[in-house]
């Protein structure tokens, strides 16, 4: 599973349209436990972590389980 980090300040000054995200691959990283604060280039806020799934939603059973 991946890791992802977004911004979840809403004065944020990224100029994209969706907030701020950094993504890293789960061979790239030990755990995440093991991981360092991150913050948001843009505003310095922390980045909060977010669950990204390693298969899309539309290919997950109907039962939602992997």
């Amino acid at each position: 599973m991946d890791l992802s980090y977004i911004c979840v300040n809403h004065n944020c000054s990224f100029p994209g349209a969706n907030p701020f995200e950094v993504t890293f691959k789960s061979e790239s990283i030990m755990d995440e436990n093991n991981v360092a604060s991150l913050f948001c280039p843009f505003c310095r806020s922390e980045l909060m972590l977010v669950r990204v799934p390693d298969v899309f939603p539309e290919k997950l059973p109907k039962d939602n389980t992997i």
